[in-house]
């Protein structure tokens, strides 16, 4: 079972295509950016920043457990969606 998110998991939010490896996060933070847990590659070299929640309990046939996205603000609001996660060996 997956209990909290590691860098180099798989990530594929709902409604992308592919999914991608989580990256450390650059630890910046400032009045209108919290900071965040990982980064995201999202393609055309655009990392997001991203919270990860575990929200599944079951594995898929697949392996990979639902997750909550974060994808924090940067002087506005997060916006969330779900997704799947897969812990990576």
């Amino acid at each position: 079972m997956i209990n909290q998110a590691q860098i180099g998991d798989f990530v594929k939010p709902d409604f992308w295509a592919v999914g991608e490896r989580l990256l450390e996060d650059d630890g910046f933070s400032d009045l209108s950016f919290p900071g965040c847990q990982f980064r995201l590659p999202g393609g055309w070299d655009y990392l997001w920043a991203v919270n990860i929640k575990i929200t599944g309990r079951v594995p898929r046939r697949d392996g990979s457990y639902r997750c909550r996205i974060e994808f924090v603000g940067d002087g506005a609001p997060s916006t969330f969606t779900g997704g799947f996660i897969t812990r990576t060996k």
